[in-house]
């Protein structure tokens, strides 16, 4: 799914990265574990061709040199392959924080969702989260098999602090912050919106300031944390 044209894109778009291409995942896993990349590069985003998800989640299983700086996620052709990897793996999606990245958004929008991964985010597109949902009452009907688990006292913080902030938007910019989660700059919004860019610019600075964030991006995780 990855063209040579999306390739060089992701190395135009990001400073300092390489893009590149394996014909399975196996392979890179030796490239990896041999230390065969150029010295200094390590893995920062692992992105798997949905058809490998069995054996990628698999892998992920018995992985132990894959640090939590390297992101991860199953790139999907459309809507109804995205339900269908969310719906088979959502449990394990979560665990591992790994991401489905649509390959049917425009280039533009790609882009700036491949940001926010590589930021942190853990994304799951809008067409799968009735899915997500459906796993995670699974989840909570089942017994605790660890009760050792606990949730980390940064991350409910965080999550406690975006869900206060959203809480705080108004109707307008709730619809301002949607639309930069999905990837669109600031003149599409203002078209779609039919106002002006520099509206936009004080939507945004007003809902930075709500959600206790200092970039688009940050916002943009803050918004898919609370799966609005």
């Amino acid at each position: 799914m990855f063209s040579e044209v999306v390739l060089r894109t992701i190395e135009t778009e990001f400073d300092e990265v390489r893009a590149s291409r394996f014909p399975d995942l196996e392979t890179w896993d030796l490239v990896l574990s041999n230390h065969i990349q150029p010295e200094g590069r390590a893995t920062r985003l692992l992105i798997v061709d949905e058809r490998q998800a069995d054996r990628f989640m698999t892998f992920l299983e018995r992985q132990d040199h894959l640090t939590p700086r390297v992101r991860l996620a199953i790139a999907v052709r459309d809507d109804a392959s995205a339900t269908e990897v969310v719906e088979r793996w959502g449990a394990r999606l979560s665990t591992y924080t790994v991401s489905v990245l649509p390959m049917n958004l425009n280039l533009t929008a790609w882009v700036q969702l491949i940001r926010l991964i590589d930021c942190g985010a853990h994304y799951l597109p809008v067409c799968s989260l009735g899915a997500m949902q459906a796993v995670k009452r699974d989840r909570a009907a089942m017994p605790d098999d660890d009760p050792n688990d606990e949730v980390s006292p940064a991350k409910d913080a965080r999550e406690e602090a975006c869900a206060q902030g959203v809480a705080k938007l108004t109707p307008r910019e709730r619809e301002v912050l949607k639309l930069v989660a999905s990837g669109q700059p600031n003149k599409m919004i203002a078209n779609e919106l039919s106002v002006s860019a520099h509206t936009i610019k004080l939507h945004l600075h007003r809902i930075m300031a709500k959600l206790g964030v200092t970039n688009r991006t940050e916002a943009a995780i803050c918004f898919h944390s609370q799966n609005c």
